[in-house]
């Protein structure tokens, strides 16, 4: 025990209650056919892309893909088409451009 400005403090044992696991220990999972081979390679472990993608125009955190994802915002964000000088309007040229890619897509 110890005196020090009218508190005792006393210092007590810590507690050692081990109680028994009510199951056994989880044993380890086998590695898949992939982990057996990139292991024997190798080869590096993939890493998990995160679905968020930081977008500078709009200084914040938005989804990679899908609605309010990053490609969607640069749309939006890119109002002026220069005119390459064909002759051809580039709001329909862009439009040809994407059903183009959708075709080819669905030809896939």
């Amino acid at each position: 025990m110890e005196y020090t400005k009218s508190k005792f403090l006393v210092e007590l044992p810590k507690p050692t209650t081990i109680l028994p696991r009510e199951k056994a220990i989880p044993k380890p999972k086998p590695l898949t056919k992939w982990e057996k081979f990139r292991l024997e390679r190798g080869l590096p472990a993939r890493k998990k892309r995160s679905r968020m993608v930081y977008d500078s125009i709009t200084d914040d955190w938005v989804p990679r893909w899908g609605p309010g994802s990053k490609k969607k915002i640069e749309e939006q964000s890119q109002w002026v088409m220069n005119d390459k000088g064909d002759g051809m309007n580039p709001f329909t040229k862009a439009r040809q451009d994407k059903k183009l890619i959708m075709e080819k897509q669905k030809m896939r």
